[in-house]
């Protein structure tokens, strides 16, 4: 039987995916707290919606792991002077330290899966991924509007 070449990247990116989970598996991480913590290391400050955007995981997820985090006196929470409703997540220098212990054996996987594949590889890589995310994106939400 062939797979078709969508067949063949959906199964990629499934596994590709599954990497990323067992990789939070073996180093005692949730996924949701990984995730915060990865995009805090990359963006310093985000808002909790902000956050729920970024990774696309539930709200209630994103604030279990915002109250583990603060609990653990990993992030601090201040207010937008401009918008007192808005609050932003920022790790606390314990945090940036904590994350950067328990996230270096992934940046560095991902770093020796970039090389490998070289500078051309990665560029077009991740111009196809987004093109083909985002053509997705667009004939899902088309089709939930019929």
């Amino acid at each position: 039987m062939d797979i078709s070449d969508t067949a063949k990247l959906n199964l990629a990116i499934v596994h590709g995916s599954h990497g990323y989970d067992y990789w939070d598996q073996t180093h005692g991480m949730t996924s949701y707290l990984s995730m915060i913590l990865y995009e805090l290391t990359i963006h310093k400050k985000l808002t909790q919606k902000q956050l729920v955007d970024l990774t696309d995981l539930p709200k209630q997820s994103i604030n279990k792991g915002i109250k583990q985090l603060i609990e653990s006196g990993y992030l601090s929470m201040t207010v937008d002077p401009q918008d007192k409703r808005v609050r932003f997540c920022e790790l606390t220098p314990t945090g940036e330290k904590f994350a950067h212990e328990k996230l270096h054996s992934l940046f560095e996987i991902e770093d020796k899966t970039a090389k490998k594949l070289g500078k051309e590889k990665m560029k077009q890589f991740t111009a196809l991924n987004e093109e083909w995310s985002n053509t997705f994106w667009h004939f899902l939400t088309e089709e939930r509007s019929n």
